[in-house]
């Protein structure tokens, strides 16, 4: 017989401190929603992107998710641990059961009511990044009742609620299973239904997505009736777009077209507050033979890098970093960027052999940051290190870099969970490529370890050997400065910083 909960983990009563656990829903807008808002967007979507089972790579891929979806729990204006489709949970003493209490009344696009059924689907449904870890480590999900869910794990599982965030996971968003049975895998993803502030019209793959505002999603009626996104790859072609008022907001403006958008009187320059932090990440580091498994190699191509310059040039406003975890997390450790210095890295290679220069295999950059990466290798060869850029589609890289195809290369990796624990898992769980026996160690224990005081410690000692070893090279924070007609009010990628370029959507408005 089940029996409710009277303990809370440690992990939760910080949260609650924080003011982050359980809080109410704004208040619900009645007015109907009206007029069209244009986005032409800098990368390409993916049906995919559609399927929250599937683990949408990146905070990009959650612009999908976030337009049609909804989860139990998610990053939202009130705090990164909203509840939303659960409107409240609660999490046992040793994190081994986790209990979600619904929100009745809750509509899917097909008119479906969502119930406890449809999200013990949508967990065992999930097949992302991190499911088999996490499906291996559940004994049962448990129907208490049509809106009351329990989630039993075989050993404490601290770390669950960080892959309901974009970034990490999708393992916590709901979809209606009568619908998926219907129609199947395909067809879910030919026409998507969720629970989410838009509803499915439109999506050609390389050139539209397009959405209608859901008048009966639980958490407000979205202010605006359609939403238009265009991928449109070339800046000068977004920046004409918006120009010439045939779209609303133009994303990625950097360079001479940062500038332009700022002389433009007609136009307002504005920015999210990105989550995400660029790294390289040597894959090759832990092959013997590789210049790579050499810290003094990875030292130097660190050292060669001018970051200020490099941040100044790609992403306007964002800056150098040393390190992963966001600024503002309580767990991460902020350690200073290394310094521009080509000298001492050309030394450093001596050192490890290479007096005459090496070279470094591929090199894997985010397609829509090639500039950045060419830029990085110019720094290497300048110092003696020589690359071979490969430019892969955006789906196409995250197909590769998951399903481990850059192994013994380079990959301009983005960190993009809100957390450093989620953060280390894309690094360390199904995505990684290696580990050192220390590091792996202290990961397993922090892993399981409930304890608030000791997991601090652990995922602390974890960050200042990565730092010692330059398991990867830190490099910029990201930012993305946009074009933005007067028509759009205020500054939407504010709302919520750790969703990039969703606001949430439901709180975009345009000006009367």
């Amino acid at each position: 017989m089940s029996t409710p909960m009277k303990k809370w983990s440690p992990i939760v009563i910080v949260l609650a401190i924080l003011g982050i656990l359980h809080l109410s829903p704004p208040g619900i807008c009645a007015a109907p929603p009206q007029g069209v808002l244009k986005e032409a967007i800098h990368w390409a979507l993916s049906a995919d992107w559609f399927d929250p089972s599937l683990g949408p790579p990146g905070t990009l891929g959650y612009l999908p998710l976030q337009f049609f979806h909804d989860a139990l729990v998610k990053p939202m204006p009130e705090g990164i641990y909203t509840p939303c489709l659960a409107e409240s949970y609660s999490v046992s003493q040793d994190s081994k059961i986790y209990e979600f209490k619904l929100r009745q009344g809750v509509k899917f696009h097909n008119g479906d009511t969502m119930t406890a059924e449809d999200v013990v689907f949508s967990y065992w449904r999930y097949k992302g990044r991190q499911a088999k870890f996490t499906h291996e480590n559940t004994e049962k999900v448990e129907i208490v009742n049509p809106y009351l869910v329990r989630i039993h794990f075989k050993k404490p599982y601290p770390d669950f609620m960080e892959y309901f965030l974009p970034g990490a996971a999708s393992i916590g968003w709901v979809i209606p299973k009568k619908y998926v049975e219907k129609v199947g895998d395909t067809g879910f993803k030919q026409h998507p239904v969720g629970a989410g502030p838009y509803k499915f019209v439109e999506f050609v793959p390389g050139v539209k997505l397009v959405g209608e505002a859901f008048e009966e999603y639980w958490r407000k009626v979205p202010h605006i009736k359609r939403i238009e996104f265009y991928h449109v790859p070339d800046a000068a072609t977004r920046l004409a777009m918006v120009k010439r008022g045939e779209v609303d907001i133009a994303t990625l403006m950097t360079d001479v077209f940062y500038e332009d958008v700022k002389k433009d009187p007609g136009l307002r320059l504005l920015t999210p507050l990105s989550p995400v932090r660029f790294i390289v990440y040597p894959a090759a580091q832990w092959d013997p033979k590789s210049p790579w498994s050499d810290v003094r190699v990875r030292q130097a191509a660190s050292l060669a890098i001018d970051r200020k310059l490099l941040a100044d040039i790609h992403v306007p406003g964002g800056k150098a970093v040393g390190s992963i975890g966001l600024e503002g997390d309580p767990l991460a450790v902020q350690f200073p960027p290394d310094p521009y210095d080509p000298e001492r890295a050309k030394k450093l290679l001596a050192e490890a052999g290479y007096p005459k220069g090496l070279h470094g295999g591929k090199f894997y950059p985010q397609n829509t940051y090639w500039g950045s990466a060419e830029q990085i290798a110019t720094y290497w060869k300048a110092v003696g290190i020589t690359v071979d850029l490969v430019l892969l589609e955006r789906a196409a890289w995250f197909a590769h870099r998951d399903g481990g195809k850059m192994r013994g290369d380079l990959i301009h990796d983005p960190a993009s969970a809100p957390t450093i624990g989620g953060r280390l898992a894309y690094l360390f769980g199904p995505s990684s490529y290696g580990n050192y026996p220390d590091i792996q160690a202290l990961w397993e224990q922090y892993q399981k370890e409930a304890r608030a005081n000791v997991r601090k410690d652990l995922i602390t000692r974890i960050q200042r050997l990565i730092h010692e070893k330059t398991m990867w090279i830190s490099l910029t924070e990201n930012n993305s400065p946009a074009a933005f007609r007067p028509r759009v009010k205020g500054n939407p990628y504010r709302i919520q910083p750790l969703v990039w370029f969703t606001a949430p959507f439901e709180d975009i408005e345009l000006e009367k």
